[in-house]
């Protein structure tokens, strides 16, 4: 196989160095960790992503109706 061979097949990157890029990133972007918790301070870890926009909906929804929704939501766009 050549050297060039190489150069063209997909570059596979670890689970822990992905997270670890992307909690970099945000932290630089935000000026805060996202994986520390804000009330405790304790590392978090990711258990999920929701990507299904119904779904998304759904959760911003029960969060305005029980009073949390995220700061900047407006309620309108859900419906």
């Amino acid at each position: 196989m050549s050297p060039q061979a190489d150069a063209t097949e997909p570059a596979t990157v670890s689970h822990v160095a992905c997270r670890s890029a992307w909690a970099k990133l945000i932290a630089k972007v935000y000026e805060t960790d996202p994986l520390v918790c804000p009330r405790c301070g304790s590392e978090m870890r990711p258990i999920a992503v929701i990507t299904d926009p119904a779904e998304v909906r759904t959760i911003l929804s029960h969060l305005v109706k029980i009073g949390r929704s995220p700061p900047g939501l407006d309620a309108s766009t859900l419906n």
